[in-house]
């Protein structure tokens, strides 16, 4: 590039006009003050010339700008991050308590005093055993209706075996608070005979028979049982004339079932007569009790509840048609007595006859 012309310089002044366009229009190529000069000069020679363009960057290169020196920033942030630590140690923080969400509680448990009955299994195998003995050799060969009689039998000892076992420790008097939870557990078994009872299993006759049978021990078992509980739990006297007599008929029940021939059987009221610690609710009869106005007892006539003439407290027809003969026993109780085992319409006593005929059915 050219040096810069001094002020008395003629040089220009010796340059043509095209000269000194060149000049202006191509100022990349010459000093600054070179081109200033002849632009004045083309004024002065009075040829107008276009304002000088901005310089622009050649297509294909990027301008060239200069940026600021930032030598200062690392050194900055070091220091900043620095007192930030600082800030922080020396900062009064308390720790925030963690949220602790309450655990919802389980369901508070009772606790029922009890204790496992004997499962007597080796005594049930046994009775099975008579049991299927019993049975006619024709039924014996249906094989499908006796295993499904076993099945039901095996249900039913299981649940006997276990409420004679509480009626001893009952005449034991070795209950305890363990006795609710008992009876609890052995009613459930009663519940696996009685609730399948219901549905025919088509059996043979004395299956059949039989089957009857321990459908009537399960309802004086399972009722004799409440009986007991409700006494139990009120602070009464659990043992009475009434369940002792129950006890009887199951007992002679049970041996009609295991074979046991007539004239060996125990006659139900044996040992109730010859018991001497049980309350005296009950009296056993072998004819009607009289009848007075005012007092009218319930009649329980072969397991059917009857009502007595609401005027002169007479037995309804049902039981006044029978003969003397026709009557087994008749068992009176007392009002106390008479509801636990049939419920409100007893309040003024029962009176329960058992007939021959329904006796014999036993056998």
């Amino acid at each position: 590039m050219s040096a810069p012309l001094s002020p008395s310089s003629d040089f220009l002044l010796s340059k043509t006009n095209a000269e000194l366009l060149y000049l202006v229009q191509n100022p990349g190529f010459y000093h600054a003050d070179l081109i200033v000069r002849a632009r004045h000069e083309l004024s002065r020679r009075g040829i107008s010339v276009a304002p000088p363009p901005l310089a622009t960057t050649p297509a294909g290169e990027q301008a060239y700008v200069e940026v600021p020196s930032r030598r200062w920033l690392a050194p900055a942030l070091g220091a900043g991050l620095v007192a930030a630590a600082v800030g922080l140690f020396f900062w009064p923080t308390t720790t925030p308590k963690p949220v602790v969400t309450a655990k919802p509680q389980p369901a508070p448990l009772a606790s029922v005093a009890t204790h496992q009955l004997p499962s007597f299994d080796t005594l049930t195998t046994a009775q099975l055993q008579k049991l299927t003995a019993t049975l006619p050799t024709a039924e014996r060969a249906d094989t499908t209706a006796q295993r499904k009689f076993l099945i039901l039998a095996r249900r039913f000892w299981e649940a006997e075996n276990q409420s004679n076992y509480l009626f001893d420790q009952v005449v034991a008097e070795k209950i305890d608070a363990t006795f609710p939870g008992q009876v609890a557990m052995n009613q459930g078994q009663w519940r696996r005979l009685t609730s399948v009872l219901v549905y025919s299993h088509r059996l043979q006759p004395t299956m059949l028979r039989e089957l009857a049978q321990m459908r009537r021990v399960a309802i004086i078992r399972t009722t004799t049982l409440a009986c007991q509980l409700s006494d139990f739990q009120a602070g009464a006297p659990v043992l009475n004339e009434y369940s002792m007599l129950m006890n009887d008929s199951v007992l002679y029940m049970r041996q009609a079932l295991l074979g046991v021939p007539l004239d060996q059987r125990l006659t139900p009221g044996t040992i109730t007569k010859t018991h001497t610690k049980v309350a005296p609710a009950v009296k056993l009869l072998t004819e009607l009790p009289p009848t007075r106005p005012g007092h009218n007892p319930v009649y329980v006539l072969d397991g059917e509840l009857l009502a007595s003439d609401p005027q002169t407290g007479e037995a309804p027809p049902q039981v006044t048609r029978l003969a003397p003969d026709d009557i087994q026993r008749v068992t009176v109780l007392d009002g106390a007595m008479a509801m636990r085992a049939f419920g409100p319409r007893a309040h003024a006593g029962a009176v329960v006859v058992v007939t021959k005929e329904a006796a014999e059915s036993q056998d």
